[in-house]
């Protein structure tokens, strides 16, 4: 398993990403979440608090986390995104497609 730091909290695991999610390290997060998904976790949110960077790589990781979910008849959520990686997400227009909320209290309780 990567560096991905989780917590399971009701039936969610909270996945953790911190610093830059950038070509370098999207792949390495993507096989992360994917092994995560085969292992039979569903209901995903993701914490954003400490990511203070986010290309259009780490864009795709959450398409692709977000498709594969849907196979599977799961849920994502996103959680305490920054500002700077909330813009990139108003930008692609991202922001009406994922399930965005302000603290990870209220991610769990938006069921």
């Amino acid at each position: 398993m990567s560096s991905v730091k989780t917590e399971k909290k009701n039936d969610f695991l909270i996945i953790y990403l911190d610093g830059r999610l950038d070509v370098h390290k999207s792949l390495e997060v993507e096989q992360a979440i994917n092994e995560i998904i085969d292992s039979g976790e569903k209901k995903l949110i993701f914490n954003l608090k400490d990511l203070s960077y986010l290309s259009s790589s780490g864009l795709r990781v959450f398409i692709s986390t977000l498709k594969r979910l849907k196979e599977v008849d799961g849920t994502m959520k996103i959680a305490e995104i920054q500002p700077n990686v909330a813009k990139i997400f108003k930008i692609v227009e991202f922001d009406d497609i994922f399930d965005i909320h302000e603290t990870t209290d209220e991610a769990l309780k938006s069921i």
